[in-house]
């Protein structure tokens, strides 16, 4: 009981904090993009660069309470770091199916209602390749719309 109400308070704190003062952040700026992603060695186009972008939106908004911003997790909240996740790192589909199905028995709720085939792949797109998770490739919403 007790830590389904640290889930529940985490989250509506986390929903208040992410959303003030983000709303300069959220502007995509392509030189700051290029800065920040094709550091690793990449050359991301634009397209793949906003990608990016959106799908860091998207974790602010939606993983990083439970996930944190630095991807870390929250044991105490049963959320697993996604930095050299095998789920996050490993096959494609089966990061897609985890974004959209959840994880049965866990805090991991599913989003394929909540997100569009172009969020899942952004969102999986960022994921496979933030903090030192170097999958050097985008997810489309093509690949998102097999597995749905």
């Amino acid at each position: 009981m007790l830590k389904k109400m640290m889930l529940a308070l985490a989250i509506a704190s986390g929903y208040f904090l992410v959303s003030c003062g983000q709303q300069e952040a959220d502007k995509f700026d392509l030189e700051l993009s290029k800065q920040k992603w094709n550091s690793s060695g990449s050359t991301w186009s634009e397209a793949d660069l906003r990608r990016l972008h959106n799908g860091e939106k998207l974790f602010r908004n939606k993983c990083s309470v439970c996930h944190k911003v630095d991807g870390r997790g929250d044991t105490q909240l049963g959320a697993p770091a996604l930095s050299n996740s095998p789920i996050v790192n490993g096959q494609m589909p089966v990061l897609i199916r985890r974004i959209l199905e959840g994880k049965k028995g866990t805090a991991m709720p599913a989003f394929a209602s909540a997100l569009t085939d172009e969020e899942t792949a952004q969102l999986a797109t960022y994921l496979r390749n933030a903090w030192g998770n170097y999958a050097s490739d985008s997810v489309t919403a093509a690949d998102v719309e097999k597995f749905r």
